[in-house]
């Protein structure tokens, strides 16, 4: 039963299908911009060290393998703000398994 002020089923559907549908279109322009980049080697702005590439939750995140520094390409960001409080901590033990063991 719809009640006011809340958003009815096919609302949530409709908003959730239109983030799906912007994160796959965003991912697509993201990777297109990153494969023009390729050939040349990131470096870490901390070390200087080459950076490593991962994929998590479909967001391509440029990870340094000495400092640990986590580096993210314009947009990338806004991508992972759809990620849930448990699926960044989630990404955080991903990027370090050490983390939170002690």
């Amino acid at each position: 039963m719809w009640q006011p002020d809340k958003p009815s089923q096919s609302e949530n559907e409709y908003f959730a299908r239109k983030d799906a549908e912007w994160l796959k279109q965003r991912r697509a322009e993201l990777d297109a911009a990153r494969e023009k980049k390729q050939g040349t080697m990131l470096t870490c702005p901390r070390c200087n060290s080459q950076l490593d590439e991962r994929n998590l939750r479909g967001v391509t995140v440029d990870v340094c393998p000495k400092c640990h520094g986590v580096w993210l390409d314009a947009g990338e960001l806004t991508m992972l703000a759809h990620v849930t409080n448990d699926g960044i901590l989630g990404i955080v033990h991903e990027l370090d398994p050490t983390q939170g063991k002690k």
